[in-house]
């Protein structure tokens, strides 16, 4: 797998801090696509930072790789459908396999489902409706329906490679001259007259970044008695024009550096890989259960991740490993598909979420007088929004307004104006 990842030290150890019109602070998929769409739409001087390119622990990493268009909410819908439209321009540099979305549906998800069956026809998604007998037909595998009450599929979803649509962003970006800043530890954000002053720590000031262990302890807040890192590292300095928190599941310790308290919490996803003899799903897309179980094909393996109810909040990267395939991705499946009775558990993962109280992403600008923007806390579905996201958040930006979709409910400030204004997602996974 290709990494790509460049440090401008020559730039940081300069008496006089560099400026940057645009200073995108989180270089995983969101922030990685901010910056493809600010360079490709004017010549400003935009810098991308992270306290690891590689992203060993970040979302973009360690999600499941579905895209889907199906929503509660138009905005959400809209910004996925434009990252599908992308994926699917290029679907070999993307790995996009359009095979689609099912979603079986148990009685009052069906309801659900039925109530939003409007909006998606109005918006001209080409979801189908199948019975649980049709259910069946398609996939043979699924052989206990009597309790799915109906099921919808969607053919233009389907599963890619969120690291590769991460590289394509960053290189492209690199071509128009986005900076890019690797090991940076941000610490402070200080609004002045007329700039924002960012000050972090260099981890990678001796052109050696922190190891993969440094790395996880500064992630995982190990160090729980200081909130910066263990070790001494010089302090650089940059000045920007505007500043972007893309931080994902670190977005609310960088926003308090600007006076933001943010509503929203990390909180652990686990996924397992593992074989089963006899069951082949490379001919289909994402399968979703009514149990909340998410599976697809997986190289010659299968992928199977699940929302662990009351999952506590906080910087846990634990896979529990046979204890958590064998209660919470076994039992539901070896319901749904007799020959699921003889899996078997090869590895798997932990990554986090940035959850929103709805579930809905957080995206606008949170201090127009500072000319602070957020986008981050997308609950699972930064990856397949994240085209869309990085084209609204430059035209936002860049010109004052949204142009191809209205992401203004996505607002920042939105959890403290009431019940009303929240966008409550139920199709979370």
């Amino acid at each position: 797998m290709l990494i790509l990842s460049f440090n401008i030290h020559d730039l940081s150890e300069q008496m006089t801090p560099q400026k940057f019109d645009i200073v995108i602070v989180g270089a995983g998929l969101v922030g990685s696509a901010i910056a493809y769409h600010a360079t490709r739409r004017k010549k400003m001087s935009v810098a991308l930072l992270d306290v690891d390119f590689q992203g060993k622990y970040s979302s973009s990493e360690l999600n499941a790789g579905g895209a889907r268009a199906e929503w509660f909410h138009r905005v959400n819908i809209e910004l996925s459908r434009l990252t599908l439209d992308f994926l699917a321009s290029d679907p070999e540099q993307f790995g996009f396999r359009q095979k689609g979305y099912v979603w079986l549906y148990d009685k009052n998800k069906w309801q659900t489902y039925q109530r939003l069956a409007p909006l998606f026809k109005s918006l001209e998604l080409n979801i189908e409706t199948w019975t649980p007998q049709e259910v069946q037909s398609h996939i043979p595998y699924i052989d206990c329906i009597e309790d799915i009450a109906g099921a919808s599929f969607a053919p233009q979803d389907g599963i890619f490679n969120p690291n590769l649509l991460k590289q394509f962003f960053r290189t492209h970006a690199k071509k128009e001259g986005c900076a890019f800043i690797d090991g940076a530890y941000v610490k402070a954000i200080t609004k002045k007259s007329d700039s924002l002053e960012i000050k972090y720590d260099d981890l990678c000031y001796a052109s050696q970044c922190p190891n993969e262990k440094e790395v996880f302890e500064l992630l995982s807040q190990r160090n729980t008695s200081q909130d910066h890192p263990a070790q001494d590292y010089p302090e650089r300095k940059i000045i920007a024009t505007r500043v972007i928190n893309a931080a994902g599941a670190w977005a609310s310790k960088i926003a308090k550096l600007y006076g933001h308290v943010v509503d929203c919490k990390p909180v652990r996803r686990q996924v397992s890989i593992f074989d089963c003899k006899g069951i082949n799903l490379s001919p289909y897309g994402m399968i979703v259960d009514s149990s909340g179980v998410y599976f697809h094909a997986e190289a010659d393996h299968i992928l199977a991740g699940f929302a662990t109810p009351h999952e506590p909040s906080g910087y846990n990267f634990t896979y529990e490993g046979d204890r958590f395939f064998e209660r919470d991705i076994w039992p539901p499946l070896a319901h749904r598909m007799s020959k699921a009775q003889a899996l078997k558990h090869k590895t798997g993962w932990a990554g986090l979420y940035e959850v929103s109280p709805d579930y809905s992403g957080v995206v606008g600008c949170v201090d127009p007088a500072a000319n602070i923007y957020e986008a981050h806390s997308f609950s699972g579905h930064g990856a397949m929004q994240s085209y869309g996201v990085g084209l609204a958040m430059a035209e936002l930006i860049l010109d004052g307004s949204y142009k191809t979709v209205d992401a203004s409910s996505l607002h920042p400030c939105r959890f403290k104006e009431g019940v009303s204004k929240l966008l409550y997602e139920d199709f979370h996974i």
